[in-house]
């Protein structure tokens, strides 16, 4: 969607529209006359290049020297002082292009002049100037040819810097202004207020004048820093704090707030939200910091508040994580199970960003790898990465032996499972097969080719289990601890647990979306069914987190903040939807088998520890008696091929993990089974 399509409401109030007059109509024709010349490719070519760039300061430099001494002399020179200008003017003409050469300003493109390339050339004019300072103060005879009066050298710094650099600005903003006059004007400008005076603040307003197909116009900027207020930045004032905002919007006749502080505080984005409700006014955000670093938006990319701005804990610092984190991944392969879902995706985006040699994506979908596959190659086709598409199911021993002996993997992360509670309920077999036999399949051949790093993503779940997925989920645990106890040599394997990811595929974000879009009701299990939340980058880079950390089996976690209500969750979507708790309903249709009002994420004997990472935690393995973990694994494959329910209740019982199931188990799926939950 285009962003004017974003940004632009299908119709606008009266207050929102500036009529275009006649004198405007003319001028725009002006300049977009102008704009036409000014961006055609040969005058960009011929104008950019560098002969003309010199040429153009070659004439400032003789300029500036003649305008001096006017200046100085008030009036024309002497006859000695216009000799000596006319003796030195082509040595001052050719030192100062010679040292512009030199510093590069000859490489800088005028039409993005800032003030870095002011500085270099006011640097570069002064070491002439410099020069001329020296001869004059060395040179005690004034009848030389080199003695020129010190108020004449200091004059001509001033004119050739202003000059040179005026030049280049005036060039910059014919530029822009002619790019802004190519661009479509829909004659509608939307009242906007800017929540945030800072850097992000400030580069949202340059690109709203700069993009006039956006219909922006931007009356002013809310702050809550002191100094700020009152002041004028860019030519926009700070009207007050946020705290004014629904006075202000009343007063300015606001038709929409943008939020533009960069990775704003959660409980930050909820005030401003509860605010502009409070004064009836849409609100939308600017994209996150890592979004914009990662060059998958710009700033002017200004969508509406989503549920995940409204977390009630701030993210992490993805970025600062992927930087830290780029020495373990440089130059290795490194395969990715479950890579067509949606955090293994996110997990191969964020991957490719650190320079592995491959990525082997590995999936048992078909189409779920080719789009995955398609969304790399896309992102990163221009970054000597190769890319290996898989399709392969875990459980095939032959098939994952193949795979491990072509493509050899240094680090493998294991994100492939079920792990969907109420389906794998009905199909604990299948759970069993895919979550623990394809894991211990996948372990398997990581010992045998010495594999380096191996990462499994596990849940919340896992942690005193009450239905079978959960279950499953700890055994694999179990497994990789018990890979780790084995092996030595430098081979590190971890887990990793999550809470709720946030617009995971099947997570209760989409679900909740879904059901708004269809006019509700929501369904939700219990009032008081509570989850912890995070998102899908945060989940990736948690990871690959514990990629670089992991050791000894550690099990690796996020600080999740406090847990949210999914009633609470699904309140703020109908808000944040536009709708009222009159328009959508909201339904309770009782715990389904194996959930919890509440999830947890450490064992009560694990403990946690911190790590070199701000809100890593890590957890270390469990006393367990592995030796017989490999009998009861065999137990539970029988089991699973002969199909029988009963035999895996009671192995997961009996093996020590804290199973708690649930009494009842249905024949088949209730109605209510896939309403969501937050699972």
């Amino acid at each position: 969607m285009s962003l004017s399509k974003q940004l632009l409401p299908p119709s606008a109030s009266s207050s929102s529209v500036f009529p275009m007059t006649e004198k405007t109509s003319v001028y725009q024709r002006l300049v977009s006359v102008l704009s036409a010349m000014i961006l055609r490719p040969w005058v960009q070519n011929y104008m950019l290049s560098r002969r003309v760039q010199m040429a153009i300061d070659a004439v400032i430099a003789a300029a500036s020297l003649m305008l001096a001494h006017m200046l100085r002399f008030d009036g024309w020179p002497p006859a000695l002082d216009a000799q000596r200008m006319f003796f030195a003017l082509p040595y001052l003409i050719i030192s100062r292009l010679a040292v512009n050469y030199l510093l590069g300003l000859y490489r800088r493109v005028w039409r993005y002049v800032n003030i870095q390339d002011g500085a270099h050339l006011a640097a570069s004019v002064g070491v002439i100037s410099a020069v001329l300072l020296v001869l004059r103060l060395l040179i005690a005879d004034s009848r030389s040819m080199w003695a020129f009066p010190i108020g004449t050298i200091a004059i001509d710094f001033l004119l050739a810097t202003i000059g040179m650099l005026g030049v280049r600005l005036v060039w910059r903003v014919t530029c822009e202004n002619a790019a802004r006059a190519k661009t479509h004007d829909s004659g509608v400008r939307l009242r906007t207020l800017l929540v945030g005076a800072g850097d992000a603040g400030i580069m949202t307003l340059r690109e709203i004048a700069r993009r006039r197909d956006l219909g922006l116009h931007v009356c002013g900027f809310l702050d809550d820093e002191p100094s700020k207020q009152k002041t004028v930045i860019q030519g926009v004032k700070v009207l007050g704090t946020t705290s004014e905002l629904p006075q202000l919007v009343r007063a300015q006749r606001i038709d929409q707030v943008v939020i533009t502080i960069a990775n704003a505080h959660r409980r930050t984005v909820r005030r401003i939200v509860d605010l502009c409700d409070e004064a009836d006014v849409s609100v939308k955000i600017i994209p996150g910091l890592y979004e914009i670093l990662s060059n998958h938006v710009t700033v002017s990319n200004v969508r509406p508040v989503e549920i995940e701005d409204l977390l009630g804990r701030d993210t992490v610092d993805v970025a600062a994580w992927l930087e830290a984190s780029q020495s373990s991944y440089v130059g290795k392969r490194v395969l990715v199970t479950g890579a067509g879902g949606s955090i293994g995706r996110e997990l191969c985006r964020q991957l490719a960003t650190l320079d592995p040699a491959a990525i082997i994506v590995l999936d048992k979908d078909e189409n779920s790898v080719f789009e995955a596959e398609r969304d790399l190659r896309l992102s990163f086709g221009d970054r000597k990465l190769q890319i290996v598409p898989v399709i392969c199911d875990l459980r095939v021993q032959s098939r994952m032996r193949q795979v491990f002996g072509t493509h050899r993997p240094q680090v493998v992360f294991h994100a492939a499972a079920h792990k969907h509670v109420p389906l794998m309920e009905f199909n604990p077999a299948e759970a069993v097969s895919n979550n623990i036999i394809g894991t211990a399949r996948l372990l398997e051949c990581a010992a045998e080719f010495n594999v380096e790093r191996c990462v499994m993503v596990s849940t919340d779940k896992a942690v005193n289990p009450t239905n079978i997925m959960g279950a499953t989920k700890r055994v694999a645990e179990l497994m990789f601890q018990a890979q780790a106890a084995r092996l030595n040599g430098g081979r590190h394997y971890s887990c990793v647990r999550f809470g709720n990811v946030l617009g995971s595929r099947g997570s209760v974000v989409p679900i909740f979306r879904e059901q708004i879009k269809n006019g509700g009701p929501i369904t939700i299990t219990h009032p008081d069914v509570e989850r912890y939340f995070m998102t899908i980058p945060e989940a990736a880079q948690l990871i690959i987190q514990a990629g670089a950390l992991g050791q000894r089996g550690e099990i690796f976690l996020l600080d999740m903040g406090e847990p949210v209500k999914v009633y609470d969750l699904a309140k703020d979507m109908i808000r944040l939807s536009g709708l009222g708790p009159e328009d959508i309903d909201i339904e309770f249709s009782g715990l389904r088998p194996g959930e919890k009002l509440k999830e947890e994420l450490l064992i009560a004997e694990e403990g946690a520890q911190m790590t070199r990472y701000e809100k890593i935690f890590v957890a270390p393995p469990l006393q367990y008696d592995f030796a017989r973990l490999n009998e009861r694994i065999a137990q539970l494959e029988a089991a699973a091929e002969a199909g029988d329910q009963n035999a895996i209740y009671s192995i997961f019982s009996n093996i020590g993990i804290g199973f708690r199931p649930t009494q009842w188990r249905p024949a088949e799926p209730a109605p209510e089974v896939f309403a969501a939950s937050g699972d």
